[in-house]
């Protein structure tokens, strides 16, 4: 009977302990964890910064051509109309082709079928049906862009809408353009820090934007018509165009 009383003392106090434990978890939150400790946590002092912009831009001459033409008919009847638009887009795929320009080169961009009205006409009546059949053509070397043109146009092609130059790769002017944006907030940086009596660390963070625009070259279809008329060869001039990179980049303050 001792032996059961001294089991019996002991487990009062146990409890005791137990319930005082799971009442100050409540209290310090978190699963038990001391709500000092978190405190602690979010009360690291903010690394102090230089924030600064650099750019870079490396000009680069255009190495290809997209080309978008076709053909565009407008006849009272519709299916005149179509078997029209067929027959000289046929022509005009027929002579890039000839002109060097592969199948995988050219990609179909509009097909339109639209109704022509009289408005000025009560009830506005079908006078006719225009199609529209336009292709993007992709033109490599450039010395080919203005035979190109000119021989679409001769089979038919009377829309030709713009001609835009690219770089294929811009890999090369991208990282020229991205090394000189380092460099110039670098230099801002180390200025900055200069002036206001502070060490300059690392980088912190950066974030870049980069853009090289294409060069559209609004074309109306009359553009290529002396060509075809026996007049002298499409003149299409590339120029240059501009690789520009922007970067934001911060640098500790020591």
């Amino acid at each position: 009977m001792s032996r059961l009383k001294r089991a019996g003392s002991v487990l009062p106090v146990v409890l005791a302990l137990v319930i005082g434990a799971v009442f100050s978890g409540l209290l310090t939150g978190n699963g038990g964890v001391p709500m000092t400790s978190v405190a602690e946590a979010q009360e690291q002092p903010h690394q102090r910064t230089i924030t600064v912009s650099g750019e870079g831009r490396v000009s680069v001459t255009p190495d290809t051509a997209q080309v978008t033409l076709g053909v565009q008919i407008q006849k009272p009847d519709l299916g005149a109309a179509q078997q029209e638009a067929n027959q000289k887009m046929d022509a005009v795929l027929a002579a890039l082709k000839t002109n060097g320009v592969a199948d995988d080169q050219i990609k179909t961009v509009t097909y339109n079928i639209s109704v022509q009205r009289d408005w000025q006409k009560e009830g506005q009546p079908i006078i006719g049906y225009q199609v529209t059949h336009l292709v993007q053509v992709k033109v490599k070397p450039m010395n080919k862009v203005s035979a190109v043109i000119d021989a679409a146009v001769a089979k038919g092609a009377n829309a030709v809408n713009d001609v835009v130059f690219t770089v294929e790769n811009q890999d090369a002017p991208l990282q020229q353009a991205r090394e000189q944006a380092v460099n110039n907030a670098r230099v801002k940086a180390e200025q900055l820090a200069k002036l206001t009596g502070v060490g300059l660390g690392g980088p912190v963070t950066v974030s870049e934007t980069s853009t090289m625009p294409p060069m559209p070259i609004p074309m109306a279809r009359e553009a290529a018509a002396p060509a075809a008329a026996g007049g002298a060869a499409t003149a299409v001039q590339p120029g240059q165009s501009e690789v520009t990179v922007n970067l934001t980049i911060s640098y500790a303050i020591q």
